[in-house]
């Protein structure tokens, strides 16, 4: 994550030498190199995350006609439990147990290789290619699939992490998870499922019905994760999972009075792109200059 912060703001700066090679004065130059740099991000995340998180046809129809049930007319945009504390955690579930992080290297576990919150040595320096394609280099490293398990590290926190913990299922990033749902009053996947109009996933469907110490619903998260593996076999959120995320995502953009689609709908991203008309994320980390 701390890397991923230092790629953008390495793109900020390409956006700022860009700016001032245009001519924009220095007083309006880190401005308007702050708006440029959110506005090619909120790019990625429409254009590049979002059919892929929710797949092409959902987020082509939100892209087009907007958030349906999140934010009505008039009010103030806002991050929903059910996203924070639900759907949108359903990356945790892709999450790999190791990482090549560069060419010279081998893998690295999570834990205890990756937990961060220390020194980053040269050798743990990301090379972005192995985590997002790039045309013309090899196929990145995949994500696991969203399909409700998580990889053994999650599954058993570092104390750099969690602190130090009497029972050590407190460890478990899916017991807290869980648990946060809970303490925020979550309604059930099933619940969401019915208020949509889409059919509920069965006990039998979500794993849920030979669990004799289980009773009610399921958890929304967890719902999210077998939604999607039963829909797409993991490769993109299901239903009650895609509305969710798709339509918190556009709606905050939208809503954004600062965002590229509120200022001007038919701006187009300006650093240079590998595909002509597609900047991604890799053009954004890793520069094609």
């Amino acid at each position: 994550m701390s890397q991923l912060q230092v790629g953008l703001a390495r793109m900020h700066n390409r956006l700022v030498d860009r700016l001032r090679q245009d001519g924009v004065p220095e007083g309006e130059l880190f401005e308007e190199a702050r708006r440029a740099a959110t506005w090619h991000y909120q790019w990625v995340i429409l254009n590049g995350l979002l059919p892929t998180a929710i797949g092409p046809e959902r987020a082509a129809r939100l892209l087009s006609e907007g958030p349906r049930l999140f934010l009505s007319a008039g009010e103030t945009p806002y991050i929903p439990l059910e996203f924070a504390d639900g759907a949108y955690r359903y990356g945790h579930s892709q999450v790999r147990g190791e990482f090549h992080l560069n060419h010279g290297g081998s893998p690295l576990r999570l834990s205890p290789d990756l937990v961060g919150f220390q020194p980053l040595p040269p050798e743990k320096a990301i090379d972005w290619r192995l985590f997002f394609d790039v045309p013309g280099e090899p196929p990145a490293q995949r994500a696991k699939k969203i399909d409700g398990r998580l990889c053994a590290s999650l599954m058993a926190l570092p104390a750099a992490i969690v602190g130090s913990v009497r029972d050590p299922e407190l460890a478990s990033l899916a017991l807290r998870d869980l648990k946060r749902g809970v303490g925020t009053g979550l309604p059930s996947g099933e619940a969401v499922a019915r208020a949509l109009g889409e059919e509920p996933l069965t006990p039998a469907q979500t794993g849920l019905d030979g669990v004799s110490s289980w009773e009610g619903e399921t958890p929304l998260w967890y719902y999210v994760l077998k939604e999607a593996e039963l829909h797409s076999d993991g490769e993109r959120l299901g239903p009650v999972g895609g509305t969710i995320v798709g339509e918190v995502l556009v709606g905050v953009i939208d809503r954004d009075p600062e965002s590229y689609s509120a200022v001007d709908p038919g701006w187009r991203p300006t650093l240079p792109s590998r595909e002509a008309g597609r900047f991604t994320i890799a053009d954004a980390l890793v520069p094609n200059e």
